[in-house]
């Protein structure tokens, strides 16, 4: 079990060093066959550890030279000897005989799977492959490594080929199961797609490995050449890295695209830089696209080799800045807006249609998610910075005022957001009523006491389980509390930004109405809906108003129609306003809205109006249902939000049960784990 488990080790340790290396070919594989995505790549790595664990579980470990022919063993050549070896009776399952086959069966089981579903070998092949590479490595021990030892010092089995080979031929009929893998996309290779932040970033990413692998093989081959002449100790040696770096910048990043039109990266993603005409870059815009982009953190890393304080974290920084820009700005990055430079899709024929593509769909989740978490990188690294070149002077100094003052602006912003919750709480109860939404803000307060709680009952008592459950519950909190607060801001940021020019109808979304009143709640949505339509039409635009809800069982009319009304007495044109009054909910206050536009003989571009509390919920929902609509939101009284914004994100988390379930859960049990191993310490 101990070789076992070092087998494993070893083979996961090794793939990971690998995958640098292999990745570049992988990127330029994929795209030419069409077969691309996260979870294709995620396959093709786990392909390189499992190559890795073939080699680990039938050559190593390696025995000593002077104890290998002491006991070599002889070839087994009988074909299903091993029938003969296993213990038919009760203790069938424990038969070690019987372990040793299923293990070299299980063995080759991925290399079928492998053949078959990432290289789309037919099953003849792909059993024939398990085949010939069971032969190879039986080969290999028999003849000692091919010669490298005197004799043979595993047993060549002719029972271990049947196996592999058996082994290999159900990998091919689990093969489809792959499939399933999400994340896999598969087209022709010479067919266009819109670029996206993953095949940018996959770009980025070459462009990023090739500057680092040939900056590392130029500086080795300075430091053999001093070798050679016998200077290990010449100062310049200290240069060779930085220097490299630069040099591998100003050729990959700044030469080639200047003489081939686009980066190494660019050119096997199928990327092409150019200006908004579609006309080819200057010199001084490929100059800042290199400096912008990867040549930036390059160059940040050559700078903190040759001394600037704080340069690696700088670098670090950069790049976060870089990706976030990418994933959830425009696909041109950092380095397009720096060069007035977009990226289109090189196989496409006419990319005018492209070029004001941002690429980028901003409605998801996970877009909270990484822009709380990378800003918080960027602070954090940017603080490091701070303190790398404080700390040349006052190291002790800075890093404890950065540490009081964190602690302290901490604990005041955390006791200011509970007393803040605890007073919309009360007043969203006093006006709205004891309704389940309104109580989830004095909910959460009450569970953030309730925690703090069991946490000081577990300091003061130290009770092992106590102290177990309170740290699963922070972790679970913690956990739950970062999702929030992406949720909030990432939210807020959204419902704020501008919508692009040329929409085709601008949509409000309804809520209740009391007679032929419009509450404040919903006026605000509307006025801020007429807002944005009375912007489109100063442009020139003719989009529809679409004012959608339908009739409660307490409204005396449908919300659509007392939802016109407003709009029409408050200057909104005829003409343009529609009322939709079937809709009961958010989903098909969008899909009937979108429907009815399209009727109308309108496109498909609509701008949304709701609360700013809703607008990123409801846009989560615009994407699910295939909507093109950016969200906008109106503001909402104060002591409603919290509220408000708690059921939304409930809400939210309501939609992925499942999958936000058993993230919950890993948190806990990695939470509680940690903490019940931190107990017998």
């Amino acid at each position: 079990m101990s070789s076992f488990n070092t087998s494993t080790a070893l083979a996961v340790a090794l793939g990971i060093l690998l995958l640098p290396l292999v990745f570049i070919p992988y990127v330029a594989w994929s795209f030419r066959r069409g077969t691309v995505g996260p979870g294709h790549a995620l396959l093709s790595a786990a392909a390189v550890v499992y190559g890795m664990a073939l080699w680990t579980y039938t050559i190593l470990p390696l025995p000593r030279q002077d104890l290998v022919c002491t006991d070599a063993p002889s070839p087994q050549l009988v074909p299903l000897a091993f029938l003969g070896d296993i213990t038919w009776g009760p203790g069938l399952l424990g038969d070690p005989a019987l372990h040793q086959v299923l293990l070299n069966i299980a063995l080759f089981v991925p290399l079928g799977v492998v053949a078959r579903h990432l290289f789309g070998l037919s099953p003849r092949w792909s059993i024939g492959l398990g085949a010939a590479v069971s032969l190879l490595v039986e080969l290999t021990q028999l003849t000692g490594i091919w010669g490298l030892y005197a004799c043979a010092y595993r047993l060549f089995d002719t029972d271990d080929l049947l196996a592999n080979t058996a082994g290999a031929a159900l990998g091919v009929l689990l093969a489809p199961l792959a499939r399933r893998v999400p994340g896999q996309h598969s087209r022709p290779a010479d067919e266009p797609t819109p670029v996206r932040p993953l095949r940018r970033l996959t770009g980025a990413a070459v462009d990023l490995l090739s500057v680092a692998l040939v900056g590392l093989a130029a500086s080795l081959a300075v430091a053999l050449g001093y070798v050679v002449v016998d200077r290990p100790g010449d100062e310049l040696l200290e240069l060779a890295d930085p220097v490299a770096s630069i040099l591998a910048v100003l050729v990959l990043l700044l030469l080639v695209p200047m003489r081939w039109g686009a980066t190494l990266g660019q050119r096997l993603a199928f990327l092409r830089p150019v200006r908004t005409d579609l006309t080819a870059p200057s010199p001084q815009q490929w100059l800042r696209r290199a400096v912008g982009g990867v040549g930036g953190y390059a160059l940040l890393r050559a700078a903190a080799d040759l001394g600037l304080p704080g340069g690696g974290a700088l670098a670090d920084a950069w790049v976060v800045v870089a990706l976030l820009v990418i994933a959830l700005v425009h696909t041109r990055g950092v380095s397009g807006y720096a060069s007035g430079l977009v990226v289109v899709d090189a196989r496409e024929p006419d990319p005018r249609s492209r070029v004001r593509s941002r690429g980028v769909d901003p409605r998801r989740m996970s877009s909270a998610v990484l822009a709380l978490g990378g800003a918080l990188y960027v602070a954090v690294a940017l603080l490091a910075a701070a303190l790398t070149a404080l700390g040349t002077v006052l190291p002790q100094v800075a890093v404890g005022l950065v540490l009081v003052v964190g602690m302290a602006a901490l604990v005041a912003s955390s006791l200011a957001l509970v007393g803040y919750v605890t007073y919309a709480g009360v007043t969203v109860i006093r006006r709205e009523g004891r309704s389940a939404g309104n109580l989830l803000a004095l909910l959460s307060v009450a569970a953030m006491v309730l925690l703090v709680a069991t946490l000081a009952a577990a300091a003061l008592t130290q009770w092992r389980w106590l102290v177990v459950l309170s740290l699963t519950g922070l972790g679970v909190s913690g956990y739950l509390g970062f999702l929030f607060v992406a949720f909030l801001i990432y939210g807020q940021v959204y419902g704020r930004t501008t919508p692009d020019p040329g929409i085709d109808a601008v949509v409000v979304l309804g809520s209740h109405v009391f007679g032929d009143t419009v509450p404040p709640l919903l006026a605000a949505r509307i006025d801020r809906g007429m807002q944005v339509h009375a912007a489109e039409v100063e442009r020139g635009g003719r989009p529809l108003l679409v004012l959608s809800g339908g009739q409660g069982p307490d409204e005396p009319a449908p919300e659509g129609e007392v939802m016109a009304r407003y709009a029409l007495a408050h200057g909104a044109d005829p003409d343009l306003v529609r009322a939709e009054d079937r809709s009961t909910t958010t989903e098909e206050n969008l899909t009937f809205s979108a429907e009815l536009v399209e009727r109308e003989g309108h496109g498909s571009d609509l701008v949304v109006a709701t609360n700013d509390f809703h607008a990123f919920r409801a846009a989560i929902i615009a994407r699910e249902l295939g909507v093109r609509a950016h969200v906008v939101g109106a503001p909402t009284a104060r002591y409603f939000f919290p509220s408000a914004v708690l059921r939304e994100f409930v809400g939210v988390l309501a939609r992925s049960p499942v999958r936000n379930a058993l993230a919950a859960l890993t948190v806990a049990l990695l939470s509680g784990g940690l903490a019940l191993l931190l107990t017998r310490f």
